[in-house]
């Protein structure tokens, strides 16, 4: 490189021609080793908090329910037994139940009961045989050991003393259509409670209301994990359809960027015109939807009879709310959409011949389509870790007892309720009524700074691995816009080069630049985190709009950081600098071309998202209304699902990723070749001392030519 060239460096004069200039530098060094050094320590010491995760953890704490002692129902020696039974629900009555526990003992069985059933103090075979057998008791007590009678089983809580016909949910046992068995089930509790003083008069309705309220309580601690289990079954159900999707969206995009590179013109102009479509297709749909559901004045809300309680995850998509929500989003990306067309119709033809350069650039390196590939499944190795490792970190713990009393006034000598207690030294004796059960997991007080270290360490390798595939592909796009002669004078294996270079001389400058956004996006996570916790203690207005303005400019931060990170990689990928040379240059440039740049670079992006969005809707739709049933020949094929919007979701997710990863190869193509073509613009005039080095079809499209004898 000639001295014209290292001596600017420092400065923010326009670009000076360099004769020797010929695309990326081969001669470089390493650049921010300092960070390098960093990111690797860092890197040591999440494999620390993945060892210590993997020896402490216990992932099977948090699918199963744990019995009072402790013990993981489904595992180990309860591998048959999967379910818990609650003795008394009507103990879980109240919104305590989530943080201290339902204060009634708990054990794991086979099946839950199928009958209803209570003890009668008064019954003639009391302690017979066949009322034995009906006994649920704790794992250890033998309800068929005669030296112990029937009531003293029930009395001191060793035994259940009533249990309903019940349904498992989330793993525990719910009982199942209470209204219509009221009678039954008020004659089975009343039966026994009423033979008890401790618990004084008792009324049908007090019976059920207990009852009601305490599955009410429960259901919120079980929901989450039965709509998982439910999720779950549906994706191992629907495995090969979620491929078969995948498959699609995979072929639909790749054909979708092939066919840019031939016609780039029409696609742009299909794509839009196509998500004008489906917006206003899902605008009709959503609204007749609406519409037709508000018809029925009962369509969000269950008759006594129908009151099951399972998580119903497809009701969602039969209220009303649902889908008048769904109609104002569309119809605002619609208008917003048609506002783009009509104010920026000149910008968006400038926007699609750049778009076209890139196609040419891509097709020319056609390496460039298949490299997204290897950063994508880094960061699904990186994600994959840190659920892993999330999993494992929540899961970590040791189990404490607490003080649980089976009546409301139990009395405890110089030990009050929901106090810790051991199981082995516990006197029950001691403590009429109270009961030592399992409580939670505790866990070690550092656990809460290794989620926060996890956290982290997800934002900087993904941000990493991201700026990573950003680098190798400007290094190879630059590659082509420079080239004179072109495609000639391209390198044959432009991904390889760019890839050794970055690789060898530049992890420190990715280390350096994804830190700061991950530093950011950390601030933005503490934030709402603390936004949640404001909330709950107060309801200001004021406090609600300084957290709204401080989201806010972290969010408009980031997307800044992010905009220079781009550019100082694209500047480092072609002279090898270290980060803050080249996001000084960088940004210099920029803001010498400030106007091409706001309007022309992101019309640009906006297009290309525009067709992300086509492929995404499109293979979203067709998933609605395959796994919904609205296409009747395919339905007959379909498997048995739970929800079937699970798959759907999943799909467009998975499509979405699928098309940011061939849609990312046209946007930095765009974004290197713009900026390369800002410094071909000062650094040439089209002299034959100084020729352009865009292409002939950029350079009529901007009225710029070559003055050279061939031409």
């Amino acid at each position: 490189m000639g001295k014209k060239h290292q001596g600017r460096e420092s400065s923010g004069e326009p670009l000076q021609h360099d004769p020797e200039f010929a695309g990326p530098l081969k001669n470089r060094s390493c650049t921010d080793i300092i960070c390098f050094f960093l990111f690797v320590a860092f890197l040591a010491g999440w494999g620390v908090v993945i060892v210590f995760a993997v020896i402490n953890g216990d992932p099977s704490r948090l699918l199963n329910p744990t019995d009072s002692r402790g013990r993981v129902c489904g595992m180990r020696e309860y591998a048959n037994k999967s379910l818990l039974v609650f003795f008394d629900l009507t103990r879980c009555a109240t919104p305590k139940v989530i943080a201290t526990g339902c204060r009634t003992p708990q054990v794991c069985v086979k099946t839950c009961p199928t009958e209803n059933w209570f003890f009668n103090p008064a019954s003639p075979q009391i302690n017979s045989k066949e009322t034995r057998a009906k006994l649920i008791c704790q794992d250890g007590v033998d309800p068929f050991d005669t030296t112990q009678s029937v009531n003293d089983l029930v009395t001191k809580d060793k035994c259940a003393y009533y249990y309903v016909q019940s349904k498992p949910f989330g793993g525990r046992c719910i009982p199942r259509d209470i209204s219509s068995q009221s009678v039954n089930i008020f004659n089975a509790i009343n039966a026994t409670l009423s033979q008890n003083q401790k618990w004084g008069p008792i009324s049908q309705y007090a019976v059920l209301e207990a009852l009601l309220k305490s599955m009410k309580y429960v259901m919120r601690f079980a929901t989450l994990q039965k709509v998982a289990e439910g999720v779950f079954q549906d994706v191992k159900t629907t495995w090969w359809l979620l491929l078969i999707g995948f498959g699609v969206a995979m072929v639909v995009s790749f054909i979708w960027i092939l066919l840019l590179r031939f016609i780039s013109s029409f696609m742009i102009w299909f794509s839009l015109i196509a998500f004008i479509a489906l917006s206003g297709f899902g605008s009709y749909y959503t609204l007749n939807k609406y519409l037709t559901l508000r018809k029925n004045l009962d369509n969000s809300t269950m008759s006594p009879s129908e009151f099951e309680f399972t998580a119903n995850f497809n009701q969602i998509a039969e209220l009303e709310t649902t889908w008048l929500v769904l109609f104002i989003i569309i119809v605002t990306i619609l208008i917003v959409c048609l506002f783009v067309l009509i104010f920026l119709r000149k910008r968006i033809r400038i926007a699609i011949a750049l778009i076209g350069q890139a196609s040419k650039a891509v097709g020319s390196i056609m390496s460039t389509l298949f490299f997204p590939v290897v950063p994508y499944l880094l960061q699904l190795v990186c994600l994959a870790v840190f659920c892993v490792v999330a999993v494992l970190l929540a899961s970590a713990g040791k189990a404490e007892y607490r003080l649980m009393c089976s009546i409301d006034d139990c009395q405890c000598d110089g030990i009050k309720e929901n106090e810790t207690c051991s199981m082995d030294s516990f006197n029950a004796s001691n403590c009429p009524g109270a009961s030592c059960q399992f409580y939670d997991y505790v866990v070690d007080p550092n656990i809460p700074r290794l989620h926060i270290y996890n956290v982290f360490a997800l934002f900087w390798t993904m941000f990493f691995v991201s700026a990573f595939g950003e680098m190798v592909l400007a290094g190879a796009f630059a590659s082509w816009y420079w080239a004179l002669n072109k495609p000639k004078d391209v390198p044959t294996f432009a991904v390889t080069a760019s890839l050794g270079r970055t690789l060898r001389y530049h992890v420190g400058t990715l280390a350096f630049g994804s830190l700061i956004i991950a530093i950011v996006r950390m601030i933005r996570v503490l934030l709402e985190y603390i936004d949640h916790k404001v909330r709950e203690k107060t309801d200001s207005k004021v406090v609600r709009c300084l957290m709204w303005c401080c989201k806010c400019c972290l969010w408009c931060l980031e997307r800044f950081l992010k905009f220079i990170n781009r550019n100082a990689y694209v500047y480092c990928a072609i002279y090898g600098k270290n980060f803050c040379v080249s996001a000084k240059n960088a940004f210099s440039l920029i803001m010498r071309n400030v106007v091409r740049v706001v309007v022309l670079d992101q019309v640009t992006d906006f297009l290309l998202f525009i067709g992300k969005m086509v492929v995404v809707g499109g293979v979203g739709v067709a998933s609605f209304f395959i796994f919904s049933g609205e296409i009747k020949p395919v339905d007959g094929y379909l498997p048995e699902i739970n929800y079937y919007l699970a798959p759907v979701i999943i799909i467009t997710i998975g499509t979405f990723f699928i098309a940011s990863a061939f849609f990312s190869v046209y946007a930095m193509a765009v974004d290197t070749l713009f900026l390369c073509f800002l410094e071909d613009c000062e650094r040439n005039d089209g002299s034959a001392e100084k020729p352009y080095r865009m292409s002939k079809d950029l350079m009529k499209i901007l009225e710029k030519k070559n003055k050279l004898k061939d031409e």
